[in-house]
């Protein structure tokens, strides 16, 4: 196993980074508000040193169809251990049939059920080379892209989301907008590398807006260097 550094005394070493921007990553639908907030961000970056280049990952267009595909077939793997036995609720039910059925109906979520359904979809002798295996083998492309991208530069920055962050439950009838909102975020998870996300601006609402800080994994002491280094310029704006 990596050790991991005392992350608080790893804080302002990170000097004149090479910071890199997708240009997949201006997709259809990015508000304005976003656009500026993005734009502030990049001119905070050049006050503090950093060379800002516009760098290429060319299959995240492929990563939000990827990312729902990989995911809920993880998940309906993983979940098939909530049978009230092992794990999850019963509320007395005395056969086994009852037993999975009422713990699965009242102790998972809706969204749970949605990506159990999904995946055993994705999984099942009909469906798992044409979606499971082929996902996968995007995942890797997108693995690739980070991988060649960060040869060329030390970190990648973009918007966390296309918009601004909304009011809680506001989306929670519409999942494929949900969904929609983790396009710029889920190409890290795909490539498993490390992120974080910090404010930066407040959109005409009023509602947070972020900035994503992206870099090769086991380097998380340098996303959370430059993340603190914008943090404490704009607390001194």
């Amino acid at each position: 196993l990596n050790p991991v550094p005392e992350y608080s005394k790893q804080l302002n070493l990170l000097r004149n980074p090479r910071i890199g921007f997708p240009s997949e990553y201006l997709v259809e639908g990015l508000s304005e508000d976003t656009k500026n907030a993005f734009n502030s961000a990049k001119a905070i970056l050049k006050e503090l040193g950093c060379k800002i280049e516009e760098i290429s990952l060319p299959h995240s267009k492929y990563a939000i169809a990827t990312y729902y595909i990989v995911a809920p077939c993880e998940i309906s793997a993983n979940m098939s251990r909530y049978d009230g036995i092992r794990f999850g609720t019963t509320k007395g039910e005395k056969n086994y049939e009852d037993i999975i059925t009422r713990s699965r109906q009242y102790g998972l979520g809706d969204e749970v059920k949605r990506r159990i359904m999904i995946g055993t979809y994705a999984l099942s002798a009909g469906y798992y080379d044409a979606y499971y295996r082929k996902a996968q083998k995007v995942r890797t492309l997108i693995c690739n892209d980070f991988k060649s991208a960060f040869e060329k530069v030390d970190l990648i920055i973009s918007p966390v989301s296309p918009t601004s962050a909304f009011k809680i439950g506001e989306n929670s009838k519409d999942p494929v907008k949900m969904y929609l909102e983790d396009i710029l975020t889920v190409p890290a998870s795909l490539a498993g590398i490390c992120g974080i996300s910090t404010n930066i601006a407040k959109s005409e609402e009023g509602m947070p807006i972020g900035l994503q800080i992206l870099g090769p994994g086991y380097k998380e002491e340098h996303i959370l260097d430059l993340a603190h280094q914008i943090e404490q310029r704009l607390k001194n704006q």
